[in-house]
């Protein structure tokens, strides 16, 4: 994961699981890792982990499954670029600038395989 910067960390986390999924590298029905196990790698709080999967669960991107984890949510009638849209415009909602959404998608692709 990148480093934190100037954002909340929870944000960043959350950032770095939207990209994940909009990437296809998480699909639907693909488990997140476990609220722990991002703590610990990423040396945060346990709360702040949660928070970031609770901001994906209320976008409609991640469902939470009770004593289970959080999930890739299934969306039969969502195509990827239906879902893609929807991604970007949230980020824009929360104040993301064009550039700054087209500078993640040039990392992004330098960063693939």
């Amino acid at each position: 994961m990148d480093s934190f910067g100037k954002k909340p960390i929870f944000e960043t986390i959350a950032d770095y699981y939207r990209r994940l999924i909009a990437m296809g590298v998480l699909k639907e029905g693909d488990a997140l890792p476990s609220v722990r196990e991002v703590a610990v790698g990423e040396g945060v709080n346990p709360n702040t982990v949660a928070r970031a999967y609770s901001l994906l669960c209320e976008e409609g991107i991640v469902e939470s499954v009770p004593k289970k984890g959080y999930f890739v949510k299934k969306t039969q009638s969502q195509t990827s670029e239906e879902f893609l849209l929807k991604a970007l415009k949230g980020l824009l909602d929360k104040g993301y600038t064009e550039e700054q959404i087209q500078n993640a998608l040039t990392k992004a692709k330098e960063e693939r395989p």
